[in-house]
């Protein structure tokens, strides 16, 4: 009786943290996980729309109103648009409510990252936590209607499925890893970069073990790497074959390939892949053919297919192989983009094969358990692609199109951003703390030879869980194979935009968790406490102070000792207060050098930098989140929604309540300007859209909004019937660094007053001392490169509001003086 009482106990009954200790771990990590919440909606919506936003916001926005959605590959997945209709379904349409499921997807990336412990280590997933708390891109993107940030918990979960596989060979794992992937591929065209990544370090995992034991047919064995080796020669031929025959037809920097209004089509470029190319695939793939026959041979498939990573190579090598088919395409002269009915049967030629031959593997490799992830992998795919089953031509878009699309835009070069866009620009400027880490992760690797294990397990011993030693998870390889190959992947690929610099930083700040933990770990915290460590901390931040603030006025363009002027008097007094800062800190330190060992000193030293990085990367995040969000000033942004479309929208809203009491105001607007107005405008129930064939009835309109490739022909029609207030619409950042070379990297540190100019860039987004070394004017106001708009307001409907008017009575509307003038002749 009491057993069967104690299975009838609910769950309700259950204690609500019987798996989780508080300890301070935990009230560590819970804190980062508040900081990150309130962070992630802190005024969330007072950034404008940028273009690409606005495309995504109003296109959901269709969804949520009914009229359906259509899957186009410009756009990437459809699985934001139905995450953002979803949220505007339960809160309403707004800018808030909008940017809410990227916030929802930045703040599961943190969620996911306390699985890693096993891996980072507690330490060092608390340092990665709060990495990923302050980084600038996660931050920044974790708060805007992008993609990225519901990748990041995606790729995060890919990472970790495949070494709890690696560890324990269960399939929840792999359904984990399938769902992963499917959403990933439902999101955005990275999904072909990030199963790459897996697949080729599962590739060389698994080329690892098999080549460290036994074959039962040993004389198979050499003649195996041969033809293996000989295939990734093939195929980098192929690859550089690609890279280096690529169109050279590119857009300026200001340029974009997002349509200007709803349904056009954006420029493509298409090509065919030259023969070399074709000829290297063919013996590519002929040699892993052999490579493969001589595997079977040798090692066996008992032998091969015991190997936890053989699994996940056929599930996910099997799960994406169709979507590859537009390498086919393209390989035979056809167009994958081609959705006519000739083009779809071409297109079906290549893709049916494939599909049937991926089945047949997944069937063969085993029956059940690919069935079960192929039917999560469909089963999404088919449910997003085509809208809950409304758009029956979205699985041909997702399947084929997605992949075919941006193929020809790495050709295009959108952005026509240089190779050393990320290396050079990007990550020192918000990234470095990172960066930094991954280098300290080299510095171990070096000293201890990790790199001879990098295919070792690498678990954690603090945590309670037993990890089976039969098939180890070489988390440090894979981490640090993810963070090479995505700066790699996203430096050569064609398009470089500054979002992409989100996936070279997720993965550093894994591998700097890591790195840092591990310095952490090192330190004798007992000897810290007894020897008064605390103060030494204290001092090492004052001297690292003052020595930077010591080199940045011998470097900077008024050195001290150099006149007795007021500037030169006080550059002195600053060098010498600093200096003797740094001298009585440095004694004070060296002093107690005496009682600390060199080892432990050095390391508190690292640590102590690392923390006042990571104060200057916060103030970063902060900065270009909060301050500069809608400025041009930061590198982080392409495209970018300025300050003044929310200038306008407030007065057309003021307008519109003042003089119809509500949303009825008659407000017409360009091509030029219908990203992101008509995101804005939607609720506007007598908006009109007049493209750039603007007429004379625009003069009966109360506001007309203008874009400035249609101030020419707009101004004479409207004339001096309307007030003009003139505005900046969307910026791009300063792109001087484009075309750098040796020379002028040379001459720009050799230059006091550039250096002292580029530092003051790096550190607050200063532009006035370079503005006047290069004379060019990046005031805000007048920010180049720009896109400007106007809004003309009609004066007698001006007069009518106190604020806008300027005189006690209305102005006779006259838009042409001369117009009573004029005869029309026929």
């Amino acid at each position: 009786m009491q057993a069967t009482q104690e299975r009838k106990t609910s769950w309700l009954d259950r204690p609500l943290l019987t798996s989780i200790t508080l300890n301070w771990e935990v009230v560590i990590f819970g804190v980062i996980l508040v900081l990150f919440i309130v962070t992630r909606f802190y005024n969330l919506d007072d950034r404008v729309m940028s273009h690409d936003e606005s495309l995504h916001t109003y296109y959901s926005w269709l969804l949520y109103q009914g009229q359906g959605f259509q899957h186009t590959p410009l756009m990437h997945g459809p699985l934001q648009f139905h995450l953002i209709a979803f949220s505007y379904f339960l809160f309403g349409d707004s800018d808030f409510t909008a940017r809410i499921p990227a916030v929802l997807g930045s703040i599961a990336s943190l969620l996911l990252l306390w699985n890693f412990r096993r891996y980072l280590g507690r330490a060092g997933t608390l340092i990665a936590g709060a990495l990923f708390l302050i980084s600038p891109y996660l931050l920044y993107y974790g708060r805007y209607v992008r993609n990225e940030a519901l990748i990041v918990p995606l790729g995060l979960a890919t990472i970790w499925a495949i070494l709890r596989y690696l560890e324990k060979g269960e399939p929840k794992y792999l359904y984990l890893l399938t769902a992963a992937t499917v959403l990933h591929f439902t999101a955005k065209e990275t999904s072909f970069i990030y199963t790459a990544q897996a697949l080729l370090f599962l590739g060389l995992f698994f080329i690892h073990r098999i080549t460290r034991r036994a074959w039962p047919h040993a004389e198979f064995r050499r003649t195996f790497l041969i033809f293996l080796i000989l295939a990734f020669v093939l195929a980098g031929g192929a690859l550089g074959s690609v890279l280096f025959s690529r169109s050279l037809g590119t857009l300026s920097g200001s340029e974009t390939v997002a349509p200007s209004v709803p349904g056009e089509e954006a420029f493509t470029v298409s090509g065919v892949p030259s023969a070399i190319t074709i000829a290297l695939v063919i013996f590519a793939l002929i040699a892993i053919l052999v490579s493969l026959y001589l595997l079977i041979r040798g090692y066996g498939w008992p032998l091969i297919r015991a190997e936890r990573s053989f699994d996940l190579i056929v599930l996910l090598g099997t799960l994406v192989l169709p979507q590859l088919a537009p390498f086919a395409v393209r390989g035979f002269g056809w167009d994958p983009l081609d959705y006519s009915g000739s083009g779809m049967i071409r297109t079906s030629l290549i893709l049916a094969p494939i599909l049937i031959a991926s089945i047949a593997a997944g069937l063969w490799w085993r029956a059940r358990l690919w069935l079960i992830n192929a039917a999560i992998f469909y089963a999404v795919f088919v449910v997003f692609y085509t809208t809950i089953f409304t758009n029956g031509g979205g699985f041909f878009t997702g399947m084929v199109g997605s992949l075919g699309y941006w193929l020809d835009q790495q050709g295009v070069r959108r952005g026509s951003q240089p190779f050393y866009y990320y290396l050079l620009i990007q990550v020192p400027i918000y990234e470095y703390v990172p960066a930094l880490g991954a280098l300290l992760a080299l510095y171990y690797g070096i000293r201890d030879r990790a790199w001879r294990a990098l295919f070792a397990p690498t678990v954690q011993t603090d945590l309670t869980e037993e990890v089976p030693q039969k098939s180890g998870a070489p988390a440090l390889g894979l981490v640090s194979f993810w963070a090479v190959t995505s700066i790699a992947a996203y430096t050569l690929a064609g398009e470089k935009m500054p979002w992409l610099t989100v996936h070279i930083a997720w993965p550093l700040i894994l591998l700097s968790g890591w790195s840092l933990g591990r310095l952490v770990q090192s330190i004798d915290w007992l000897t810290f406490r007894q020897r008064r460590g605390v103060v030494l901390i204290l001092l090492l931040m004052v001297f690292f102070s003052s020595l930077t603030a010591v080199l940045i006025t011998l470097l900077g363009s008024n050195p001290p000792f150099q006149g007795s002027e007021l500037t030169q008097l006080q550059a002195t007094s600053t060098f010498l207060t600093a200096f003797l800062t740094t001298v009585l800190s440095g004694a004070i330190l060296f002093n107690m050098l005496k009682s600390w060992q060199a080892s432990q000193f050095i390391r508190l030293a690292g640590l102590t930098l690392f923390g006042l990085l990571s104060l200057l990367t916060a103030r970063t995040a902060f900065v270009a989140s909060y301050i500069n969000q809608d400025n041009a000033t930061e590198y982080l942004v392409y495209a970018h929604g300025a300050r003044g479309v929310k200038d306008v929208m407030d007065q057309v809203q003021d307008i519109s309540r003042r003089t119809t009491d509500g949303l009825a105001l008659e407000v017409a607007y360009d091509d030029d300007v219908s990203w992101p107005f008509t995101w804005y405008l939607r609720n506007y129930t007598r908006q009109r859209y007049y493209a750039n064939n603007p007429t004379r009835d625009l003069r009966d309109l109360p506001v007309v909004i203008v874009g400035d490739s249609n101030f020419s022909s707009v101004e004479p029609i409207l004339g001096q019937a309307f007030y003009r207030f003139d505005y900046i619409r969307m910026v791009w950042p300063d792109q001087d660094y484009f075309n750098l070379t040796w020379e002028r990297i040379l001459d720009a540190i050799q230059d006091p007053q550039m250096r002292l100019a580029l530092f003051q860039i790096w550190l607050n987004r200063d532009y006035a001392l370079y503005t006047e070394l290069v004379n060019k004017d990046l005031s805000l106001e007048n920010w180049n490169p720009s896109d400007r708009m106007r809004m003309y307001v009609r004066k007698d409907v001006a007069t009518k509001l106190w604020n806008y008017g300027v005189g006690p009575a209305p102005e006779e509307v006259v838009a042409d003086p001369y117009e009573n003038g004029k005869i029309d002749l026929a």
